[in-house]
């Protein structure tokens, strides 16, 4: 494992998380950016997995390919697949329009992406715990 690698991809996580914070909780919340980075911290979890175990993250945004990427059996990878359902965020909360850019959720309540920030926040630390890290 490439400890400062590792490192450099818990740094972008952690910017999402604070995203997420921001758009939950800041004066004018917006969660559908907030799922957008729930997301993009999932994915980047993911990758940081694939990192320490030595191999090249794909350029993919999609969680359920990140995760078949983990060696099977891998003790966190049905913990990251539980949270796949967040990849529909990646295009919907940037992009207008109709198809498969329309919002999935045009009502998504705060609660319900808190919720996700929190299961995102405990997978973070048990990654953390998986790989040793101080």
């Amino acid at each position: 494992m490439e400890h400062r690698e590792v490192q450099a991809w818990l740094v972008v996580v952690d910017r999402d998380l604070k995203a997420i914070r921001n758009n939950l909780y800041g004066p004018e919340p917006e969660p559908q950016m907030a799922a957008y980075h729930c997301q993009q911290a999932v994915e980047k979890l993911a990758k940081t997995l694939l990192v320490a175990a030595g191999m090249m993250p794909p350029k993919s945004h999609d969680i359920d390919v990140l995760v078949a990427r983990l060696t099977t059996g891998h003790p966190l990878a049905e913990r990251i697949a539980a949270l796949a359902h967040l990849t529909t965020f990646i295009s919907a909360s940037r992009y207008p329009g109709a198809g498969i850019f329309d919002d999935p959720l045009p009502d998504l309540p705060i609660s319900e992406v808190a919720g996700w920030l929190s299961e995102i926040e405990t997978l973070r630390a048990d990654i953390i715990c998986f790989l040793g890290i101080p």
